[in-house]
């Protein structure tokens, strides 16, 4: 859960910055190569005794979430710092966005726009929107509420998020009726669009220009919430931790969704794992509150009513290391390479991760939508692979050569490397960082690797204070230029400077910066771009800033006491992880058990 809570925290600066704060939480929940016994309910067993769930509303009409530790109850405002809890249902339910990428099926599902279109140069974009869309009080969801919203970001720098690509490429949105609005450009631009699509966990946030005009953003709660989802806030109780959301009656879209549950409640679980999973056990929870560990409890006392759902995280777990000079050995490129060759992969997936996963060789999940973007001769020439051999050769060719105590010098200093990461010393990244920190030592240089909470993790990685974080990354949701144009050097600042979300490693490549320049203003799938791609890639393998160690496998929980229709490992119809926006479809596939 603690690690979940810092991949919001951590991810959602990167992921937002390029349309202003649209995502706040990425990491998944399903995936690996897990043991396959009691995936499917055991036939037999004993009926599991159901215990009285801790909520204010009827338990067969409500589905419960268990989440992590709330702090912010008041407040659903994603713009500014503390403006919002994540992970309370409110990115799921209550906001919609103009599309969903099912990302199992590669369907894209129009919602809130009907459409999308460029012109013949990539120049203006234009939305339409769904004549039917109303926010939920009532009023008329319009081309002018998303004017709104993108004049909103791009002219407030100091929101989260700094105005991002709407700044940098939307000079004006024309809004001929109440359907249709139009982006006219700076310059060509063919990826726009994916920032206006729900991909990773959310996606861009329209706002109701009549509640939010005369609001000051920095400061204004949102407090209850208007948006245009199923789900509108009943009320929010501190002391119990949880949110509790109530169906809409007037929802605009009930012929495409029209969930079941009268309620979904989103609650914080016992910090005790074992308090929590004896909470999923006797159905006090139907989605969360367990782990892999328990998990296995329970199927092998043929516990009847979990099942496990796997999913590949779209966010391999990599190591990020600052390239800027002013940081010592590891500004050195070379030296990207011996962090790479002390990752021993395939032990950190199968001893470290809590299920089996495959190591990473890109920068990107293993989707087969994302087949085309692998180069075979260039990963072939750049392999992942453990090697402390060749790893202690660049550490002489560098000249980082050991003395007569065994300790590398650099520069006239002893060679030193500091990791850090949000995830909890008990988390997989922090055990990452711990393996290779003992490479390290082996190697003759000092080492070491230190957690910070989510918000201290999140200054240093913003202002380049750090060597090395240990975490994700999430910058590959449509193709590889999103990463490699977020490194751009005109993003690189001086260390102690906040990053604002991009280049937060200061990589100044000119080559990288000229290619990945090109491919913004190609169709990435075109045959014009692939050459461009394949060098691209290989001047990325070449620094390194990025290192990709294993791709993301984590097991979903559901418990069908009260409601079934779950995705599963043989009918994965949506993402199954309920952070996601995508989760709103799951919710709208489940049916009561009939369960009282």
């Amino acid at each position: 859960m603690n690690r979940r809570d810092a991949l919001r925290t951590g991810l959602g600066a990167g992921a937002a910055v390029l349309f202003g704060g649209g995502l706040l939480g990425a990491c998944s929940s399903g995936g690996g190569s897990y043991s396959g016994e009691g995936r499917n309910a055991p036939e037999g067993g004993e009926e599991p005794v159901v215990g009285r769930a801790n909520i204010p509303t009827p338990r067969d009409q409500t589905l419960v979430i268990g989440q992590v530790d709330y702090q912010v109850f008041n407040s659903f405002n994603i713009r500014i710092p503390n403006g919002v809890q994540s992970g309370n249902g409110f990115d799921v339910m209550v906001r919609e966005y103009l599309f969903y990428l099912n990302l199992p099926t590669g369907e894209l599902i129009p919602w809130l726009a009907t459409g999308y279109e460029y012109n013949a140069d990539h120049t203006t974009l234009t939305f339409t929107f769904d004549p039917k869309a109303k926010w939920s009080d009532g009023q008329p969801f319009t081309s002018k509420d998303f004017k709104f919203t993108v004049d909103l970001m791009r002219d407030h720098s100091e929101l989260l998020g700094g105005g991002g690509d709407l700044k940098d490429f939307v000079k004006n949105v024309s809004t001929p009726d109440a359907q249709t609005a139009t982006l006219e450009l700076t310059r060509a631009n063919p990826r726009l669009h994916y920032g206006f699509i729900c991909t990773i966990a959310s996606g861009f946030d329209v706002l109701p220009e009549h509640v939010w005009a005369d609001k000051d953003p920095t400061n204004f709660r949102d407090n209850p919430p208007v948006r245009t989802g199923p789900y509108m806030l009943d009320r929010a109780i501190a002391s119990q931790k949880m949110f509790v959301w109530k169906k809409n009656p007037n929802y605009w879209n009930k012929e495409k969704l029209d969930p079941k549950p009268n309620f979904v409640i989103y609650q914080s679980t016992a910090q005790s794992q074992d308090a929590a999973s004896q909470a999923f056990r006797r159905a006090e929870f139907d989605v969360g509150s367990l782990d892999e560990e328990h998990a296995k409890a329970l199927r092998s006392q043929s516990y009847q009513n979990l099942i496990t759902t796997p999913f590949h995280d779209p966010c391999p777990r990599a190591l990020w290391l600052n390239c800027d000079p002013a940081r010592g050995i590891i500004g050195d490129p070379r030296m990207h390479w011996v962090i790479s060759y002390v990752i021993d992969r395939a032990k950190v997936g199968t001893t470290v991760w809590p299920v089996k996963t495959p190591a990473a060789q890109y920068p990107w999940a293993d989707y087969d939508g994302n087949d085309k973007w692998e180069i075979a001769e260039v990963a072939s020439q750049y392999k992942m692979e453990y090697d402390p051999a060749k790893a202690a050769s660049l550490l002489d060719e560098m000249g980082a050569t050991k003395g007569s105590d065994g300790k590398r010098m650099w520069k006239g200093k002893q060679a030193s490397i500091e990791i850090i990461t949000p995830s909890t010393v008990d988390g997989a990244e922090f055990v990452i960082g711990q393996l290779i920190v003992g490479e390290l030592k082996k190697l003759g240089l000092s080492a070491n690797i230190r957690s910070y909470s989510g918000s201290v993790h999140s200054e240093k990685w913003e202002r380049g204070e750090f060597d090395i974080s240990s975490q994700w990354v999430c910058n590959v949701s449509w193709d590889p230029n999103q990463l490699y144009t977020s490194l751009q050097t005109r993003y690189a600042k001086k260390i102690g400077t906040n990053a604002v979300g991009r280049n937060q490693v200061r990589l100044r490549s000119p080559r990288l910066d000229q290619l990945s320049s090109q491919l913004d203003g190609m169709d990435p799938a075109s045959p014009q771009a692939k050459q461009l791609l394949q060098q691209a890639l290989a001047e990325y393998y070449r620094t390194l800033p990025v290192i990709p160690v294993i791709q993301t496998a984590y097991p979903a929980y559901y418990n069908t006491t009260y409601w079934k229709g779950w995705p599963t490992e043989d009918d994965l119809y949506q993402v199954p992880n309920n952070w996601w926006g995508q989760f709103m479809f799951v919710i709208g596939k489940l049916e009561p058990t009939g369960r009282k």
